[in-house]
């Protein structure tokens, strides 16, 4: 029998939706904490795996700020650059750590051959997410990648807003899938259904606050939630 598609565009988060980026997103930080501490000492104590939990998906920035707050914008964005500067060390040392998590590459196979049109938004800067695609062989499944280089960092909708205009995808045919309320956040604000998985960096409790209109266990069970048997 052949599948419907429920919806015309799905929109996925990178980290902690696709792929398990914890280590070394946390390596990274740690690293550019290190660098930023002999000359401000803000960043003497470097964040927890915990406290990093909480901040994957927003834009550097945003995320570095949430981590280090009330400092000037310039010694942020130091840190972002020093962050930038670790995560391409620990990229081009085979470092990163980072890795698929089960079911997704069948999953983008199943939807795109269903005739579903798949995106990313996410808080990666686009050299982080190129580098992300590049190292998993995902860059053919996505038409439209959307980053922290383009809109304004999640919970903001623009990615989602900026991805319906350059589809003409009727909101209501669209899903956000992610793991975070920063990703339910986005979607709602952009009037998208949303999906949460279970499997990320936000808990449970956290993400049910957000209010999902549906939830994975395991990456393939979207292919359910997006296409119906005819």
């Amino acid at each position: 029998m052949a599948a419907i598609a429920r919806f015309d565009t799905v929109i996925f988060d990178c980290d902690g939706t696709l792929v398990d980026s914890h280590s070394g997103i946390t390596s990274s930080m740690c690293m550019a904490f290190e660098a930023m501490a002999p000359r401000h000492s803000a960043f003497a104590r470097p964040p927890t795996g915990g406290e990093v939990s909480g901040i994957i998906g927003l834009s550097l920035e945003q995320a570095i700020s949430t981590l280090v707050p009330e400092l000037p914008r310039e010694i942020i964005l130091e840190a972002v650059a020093a962050y930038k500067e670790a995560f391409r060390t620990l990229g081009d040392a085979g470092r990163l750590g980072d890795g698929l998590y089960p079911g997704v590459r069948e999953t983008l196979e199943a939807l795109r051959d269903g005739g579903v049109n798949l995106t990313v938004a996410t808080g990666k800067s686009r050299m982080g997410l190129g580098r992300t695609l590049r190292d998993h062989d995902l860059g053919d499944f996505f038409t439209i990648l959307k980053t922290s280089d383009c809109a304004p960092s999640k919970p903001h909708p623009g990615m989602v807003l900026q991805t319906l205009d350059e589809t003409g995808c009727d909101p209501v045919r669209c899903l956000m899938v992610g793991d975070t309320d920063f990703d339910m956040e986005m979607a709602r604000g952009a009037g998208v259904k949303r999906c949460a998985v279970t499997f990320g960096y936000h808990s449970r409790e956290r993400l049910a606050r957000a209010k999902p209109d549906y939830w994975v266990d395991a990456m393939p069970e979207l292919v359910q939630i997006v296409l119906a048997e005819d």
